[in-house]
């Protein structure tokens, strides 16, 4: 394979982030079947989907550090390594408990691939085109989601195991990886290291990115169940519903740079809300499922521009040699969103179901939205 240019191997790389997770989903069936003798398989089996989440985490504020302090380049090309050997462990494993290891290790990889990945394209770029970039970057890795996913269906078609194969592909980027430049070297770190930050406007970013994810995963983990209470939806519809909120997300964050030249960081927090607030608001109110379709296209406009708007944002004002210790905080801000998803709903799913989980995050949404409009003058 030719090398790639630099950035789309960056953008590439970064798709890979999105399919630790989508890959599988598809097998998961198949592989609580085949170890259904195993205790606990049925939560041993979804801990399989979910567990690259919390070890993203606990490792991207270490991935961070490292990035400052050892290099872009060796931890993106460990983290590349890292991840073909661990996501592809299971097509050998024997045991759940083994193939848990390897998702594990899967999410350390991940952590530090995204913020090497991201923490070079604030490097490498500036001004617009670094806006360009991230927003193509967001697009990458919505789109990304639509192709791992279909990519895993097919393989766990074959078998489950051929799931775990899909992880061998980034060999494919390995060469073009290598052959990416270090950026200078920043030599004053001490210096840059006291100098003072932004302290409020780092913890404003990093609650819109928790915010942002923990309610965009309601629809990876609710939508199903609420498509078959309103629908009766097949598999299939569910998988169309969420590429749509996809394909609009890919749309929306390859338009981001223009939309980041007429609106600052801060406004563009409340545009981004108030899409998503109006998404949520017609989901949980549809009577039908092209009803659902609309809502879903409304929401992930929004979506689409979140992480490359608040990525775009906290690079502007952070220092070179402390840049990989904040992208990994971000890194860890929006996972930890994921993670709490399931858990933040619950109490509204009890009380009303799926459509109060989707207009009860419509009304927190709304809320959010005026609260940056107001604030639009900052940042």
């Amino acid at each position: 394979m030719p090398l790639l240019s630099r950035q789309w191997t960056l953008l590439l790389v970064s798709t890979l982030t999105v399919m630790a997770g989508a890959t599988l989903a598809p097998a998961l069936p198949a592989l609580e079947a085949v170890f259904a003798e195993t205790p606990h398989a049925d939560l041993l089996t979804r801990l399989v989907l979910t567990l690259p989440a919390l070890f993203i985490v606990l490792a991207a504020p270490v991935a961070g550090w490292l990035v400052d302090r050892v290099g872009r380049l060796p931890v993106l090309v460990v983290s590349a390594w890292l991840y073909v050997v661990a996501g592809s462990s299971g097509a050998w494993m024997d045991s759940l408990q083994t193939i848990l290891v390897g998702r594990a290790l899967l999410g350390v990889a991940v952590a530090g691939l995204m913020t090497a990945v991201t923490t070079l394209i604030s490097d490498y770029f500036s001004g617009d085109e670094r806006a360009r970039v991230l927003g193509r970057q967001g697009a990458f890795m919505s789109l990304g989601g639509v192709f791992f996913l279909l990519a895993g269906g097919l393989a766990a078609d074959l078998h489950w195991r051929a799931s775990f194969l899909v992880y061998l592909v980034p060999l494919l980027l390995l060469p073009s990886i290598r052959a990416l430049e270090e950026p200078a070297r920043q030599r004053l770190l001490d210096t840059a290291a006291e100098a003072p930050l932004p302290r409020m406007r780092i913890s404003v970013i990093y609650a819109a990115a928790l915010v942002g994810m923990l309610i965009f995963y309601i629809i990876l983990v609710q939508l199903p169940y609420h498509l078959v209470a309103l629908t009766d939806s097949s598999s299939t519809a569910t998988g169309i519903a969420i590429a749509t909120s996809n394909v609009f997300g890919g749309i929306s964050g390859l338009l981001f740079a223009r939309v980041r030249a007429v609106l600052p960081p801060v406004s563009i927090v409340s545009l981004v809300y108030a899409l998503m607030a109006v998404g949520y608001l017609i989901i949980g109110s549809a009577t039908t499922y092209p009803m659902v379709l609309v809502g879903l296209a409304v929401a992930g406009t929004g979506l689409g521009m979140t992480v490359p708007n608040l990525t775009t944002w906290l690079s502007s004002f952070t220092p070179p040699a402390r840049r990989g210790q904040l992208i990994g905080g971000l890194t860890a801000a929006v996972f930890i969103g994921q993670f709490l998803s399931p858990i933040a709903v619950q109490p509204l799913i009890e009380i009303g179901g799926t459509a109060l989980a989707f207009t009860g995050a419509a009304a927190v949404l709304a809320v959010l939205s005026l609260t940056a409009f107001v604030m639009r003058n900052r940042g």
